[in-house]
């Protein structure tokens, strides 16, 4: 067993948002490139796998365009395009494929996240190790259906469930938890911790926006500080300790 290279800290303070970016900060500078190498394979794969779905995928919908010819007030007009429902199940599919590759891959990131909250040494070989693949696979794809599905009908309720089962994978790496039942943990913290977890959703989000702006060169830090801040947030909302 693998001694922690912290002393574990049980936080009594409340939990807040802001102390977990800064804890992700803090995590971040005394080890750079522990999840910054992972994040930086996980992103390439994520890149290749957007642009195939764009091309194969989506533009399996796309790629053929129909035109209409009519005639208002004696001049010929000409209309092309996609019909809307078509634009709606190709995005729709697109997203539940690219969110069932971008589940399964970051997998490991979150058991990288976990491990270091944990004070334990994380490293590129043990992206794949440790946790039960099949519950990933499983969990995504009925997550990417959901997410899918919603956003078929509005990209809201997408957004919402992407919200509730955002913990899910935490649930699968770091308690060996089955699909169904991390699913579930992940929507009753969530909603049991409904402000906490939103306001560090939107908090990341500006860390990894302001990253973006920095000709995404900042990403290179704003991924690994959200990710970290995340496992932290994970661990806080349960009672559980972290390493300070």
């Amino acid at each position: 067993m693998t001694v922690p290279n912290d002393p574990v800290t049980t936080d009594a303070t409340p939990y807040r948002a802001t102390e977990a970016i800064s804890y992700g900060w803090r995590k971040f500078k005394a080890s750079p490139g522990t999840l910054l190498v992972p994040m930086i394979v996980v992103f390439v794969g994520l890149v290749v796998a957007a642009l195939i779905i764009r091309f194969v995928v989506v533009g399996g919908f796309f790629g053929t365009t129909s035109c209409e010819t009519g005639s208002i007030n004696g001049q010929v007009t000409r209309d092309c395009g996609q019909p809307f429902w078509r634009q709606l199940l190709g995005a729709g599919l697109g997203a539940a494929i690219l969110s069932l590759v971008a589940q399964i891959l970051a997998a490991g990131l979150y058991r990288g996240a976990t491990r270091v909250a944990d004070g334990l040494d994380f490293s590129l070989g043990q992206l794949f190790e440790g946790y039960n693949k099949m519950q990933v696979v499983y969990a995504s794809i009925f997550i990417a259906l959901a997410t899918g599905i919603a956003t078929v009908f509005c990209f809201l309720p997408g957004i919402l469930i992407a919200f509730l089962t955002s913990y899910t994978l935490f649930f699968i790496v770091d308690q060996e938890l089955e699909a169904a039942e991390a699913i579930q943990e992940s929507v009753r913290l969530v909603w049991h911790n409904f402000g906490h977890a939103l306001l560090y959703f939107i908090l990341a989000a500006i860390v990894l926006f302001i990253g973006a702006l920095l000709f995404g060169i900042g990403l290179l830090v704003a991924g690994p500080v959200a990710l970290l801040g995340f496992a932290y947030t994970y661990r806080r909302l349960q009672g559980q300790p972290v390493v300070a």
